[in-house]
């Protein structure tokens, strides 16, 4: 249970800084200088160094860490975003697993609950998890409907090859049955994704 979480007073200036950082080449240190050198001078802006290093893109001495890098892709930023809030607001996470798509109220009551902060400062922690979550992409529900479009691909397969052999069977009166499952796991730290595939593993070829 965490006693606090990181906020923002301008969230509206998330988006326009990690859109600045991928633009950017990679700093030695994420340093107020190098902030102002990105086009972000004010003081509610510095902000953004201590949420970047509870997200685990920054250490505690502004170096980068290996996740920066990934911060910096834009074809992976906003997965990799989606994991790290998970990690940071995994109390959240243990109360409802998809709590980013929960009713406002849901989520500032979870974090009423494991922060025991006032209105106030539950607002703002609401305020920059609403922010980053709308930033963020979530793989959970992508990958799970892939494998399960692949599983039902490969039941519609083995039906279709069941009919075949009836056929062949009828004909010759040998009986041979054949079946080929191949089930690609996406690579996700999240055990609902799995125990999700699993269970349609279950309702689709048991």
């Amino acid at each position: 249970m965490t006693d606090s979480y990181p906020y923002m007073v301008a969230n509206g200036k998330i988006s326009q800084i990690l859109d600045k950082v991928r633009k950017a080449s990679e700093p030695p240190k994420f340093t107020y200088k190098f902030l102002t050198q990105i086009g972000f001078s004010s003081t509610n802006d510095r902000a953004i160094i201590p949420l970047l290093k509870r997200l685990d893109f920054l250490n505690e001495d502004g170096t980068p860490t290996p996740y920066y890098k990934e911060l910096r892709d834009s074809t992976k930023f906003r997965i990799i975003l989606g994991q790290k809030i998970k990690e940071l607001y995994s109390d959240l996470y243990s109360i409802n697993t998809n709590i980013h798509e929960a009713e406002e109220d849901e989520i500032k009551g979870a974090i009423s609950r494991v922060t025991g902060k006032d209105e106030t400062t539950v607002n703002r922690f609401y305020a920059t998890y609403k922010t980053l979550t709308d930033i963020a992409e979530f793989e959970s529900h992508t990958e799970i409907e892939l494998a399960k479009i692949k599983i039902e691909q490969v039941a519609v397969d083995n039906i279709e090859e069941k009919k075949l052999i009836e056929t062949t069977h009828k004909k010759t009166g040998v009986s041979e049955f054949h079946y080929n499952i191949q089930i690609h796991l996406p690579a996700t730290t999240d055990i609902s994704v799995y125990n999700s595939i699993f269970r349609s593993i279950k309702d689709n070829l048991m």
